[in-house]
């Protein structure tokens, strides 16, 4: 079944969370889809993902890029909605809303707290969505700077 784990970020700390769940999820061998509603912010996680650190970056396709079969390349990054990268997890950071989410092991929706479009967008897709799934988690960053479990979605 399907485990979806809502994420309220610090402001301005979306990019540093999803690059944390991204490593984490690369670690622990997952295939992540990410996807956007914008074009732009597609293209600029992109290219944060290729030099956030200046010793490493995450290794990952965009949009439209051809995959090779014998390699396996663990993040995708897109705009439409199609998992022939057979992902096991599935990111949203923009108010992209997927038509299905059965097929996925998890769905992570990471939120900026200063968003309050964004916010109202996934808490109504929450309200849509909760009677259908049983594994609802929700973290919340503190100002201490560690996450809690909090329902921020009431």
């Amino acid at each position: 079944m399907t485990q979806i784990v809502f994420y309220r970020t610090a402001p301005l700390k979306l990019e540093k969370t999803l690059i944390s769940l991204l490593e984490k999820s690369y670690e622990g061998n997952h295939n992540s889809l990410i996807l956007f509603e914008n074009k732009e912010n597609c293209s600029k996680i992109n290219e944060l993902l290729w030099t956030y650190d200046e010793d490493s970056f995450l290794a990952h396709t965009f949009e439209n890029d051809s995959i090779c079969n014998s390699i396996n390349i663990p993040i995708h990054l897109s705009t439409k909605f199609d998992n022939k990268y057979k992902a096991n997890l599935l990111f949203l950071v923009d108010g992209f809303i997927p038509s299905e989410i059965k097929s996925f092991e998890r769905v992570i929706i990471i939120i900026d707290v200063n968003d309050n479009i964004l916010m109202q967008k996934y808490k109504n897709y929450y309200h849509e969505i909760k009677s259908n799934f049983e594994d609802i988690i929700f973290y919340k960053f503190n100002d201490d700077g560690k996450w809690s479990k909090e329902n921020f979605m009431r």
